[in-house]
């Protein structure tokens, strides 16, 4: 409780919320305080809150805007950041069975949990809310990238609780992303056949994830139906609608979901999205460039 005290104090005292971006609206073009950001995303089941990852700016928006959903309908949080595998061990710290340390020693939190997500989690403790841990364990997506999805053919059978039950690697703008990223088009055909291969296998890894992100938030869903899920991942897997969002939507059709989606982009303060940004989310986030005050 002292925890949620200080939280509402700080941003009571606007310390969380820097002027450091802009929040705009896909639906009209116009840019939104976070309070009124918050109060649209109130008409959604699910909210995807994409972030670069080791952005101060996005973590601390995380962080403001959870209370802000956080209303009378029951929130549950979503992170890629913890894998299925430590599900038990999340639960435990949250139910106060063990202590921050135990959980810490054991559940492989990144390297900047302690700025950036355990914030959340101890707002979760505190108010008692679920959390899940829904990305597949590390050790299968590496796999899945080095061995391709024959990998699974030799997997014990506990060992597929901790992995989507139906892989799906769809040929379509995602994957086209996906490898403009990584330099070559979808065909493989700017590299070297082997670069092709390890290209698909690490797209495939990359689904992997998405579909066990999406399966995660679907069982979540479906055993308490009137709750509201909010998921952080990194901007990719939800941008544009695309990844993890897209498997959801082929999962549960009827949800209504929203993206949240960062962009760089130098001229912040005064931009005006254009037809293909505003495409990449429910509410974009202008931030500066990299080098303007902001880091990566």
């Amino acid at each position: 409780m002292r925890f949620i005290l200080v939280l509402l104090a700080l941003l009571a005292t606007g310390l969380l919320s820097g002027n450091e971006y802009r929040i705009i609206s896909a639906k009209d073009a116009k840019t939104h305080s976070i309070k009124t950001m918050a109060k649209e995303l109130s008409k959604f089941d699910v909210i995807f809150f994409g972030e670069f990852h080791d952005n101060a700016t996005i973590h601390q928006l995380q962080a403001e805007l959870l209370p802000l959903v956080d209303t009378k309908r029951e929130l549950i949080l979503s992170f890629e950041m913890f894998e299925r595998d430590v599900q038990e061990l999340l639960d435990s710290y949250l139910n106060g069975n063990i202590d921050e340390d135990k959980f810490l020693a054991s559940s492989r939190p990144w390297g900047n949990y302690q700025t950036d997500y355990r914030p959340l989690i101890e707002y979760a403790k505190a108010k008692r809310l679920q959390v899940i841990a829904a990305n597949v364990p590390r050790i299968y997506a590496g796999k899945m990238a080095r061995m391709g999805a024959e990998f699974m053919d030799v997997l014990a059978d506990d060992e597929f609780a901790w992995i989507a039950s139906e892989p799906f690697y769809p040929d379509d703008a995602y994957k086209l992303a996906f490898f403009e990223v990584m330099g070559m088009g979808s065909s493989g055909t700017h590299g070297m056949m082997n670069d092709a291969l390890s290209i698909e296998r690490l797209y495939q890894a990359q689904c992997l994830k998405d579909d066990t992100m999406a399966e995660s938030i679907a069982k979540a869903i479906a055993a308490k139906p009137k709750a509201r899920v909010i998921h952080y991942n990194g901007a990719f897997h939800s941008g544009s609608f695309l990844g993890t969002v897209t498997r959801l939507q082929r999962a549960m059709p009827r949800l209504k979901i929203a993206v949240i989606h960062p962009i760089y982009k130098s001229d912040w303060r005064t931009a005006e999205l254009n037809k293909d940004e505003k495409q990449t989310g429910t509410f974009i986030i202008l931030l500066p460039e990299p080098g303007e005050g902001e880091e990566r």
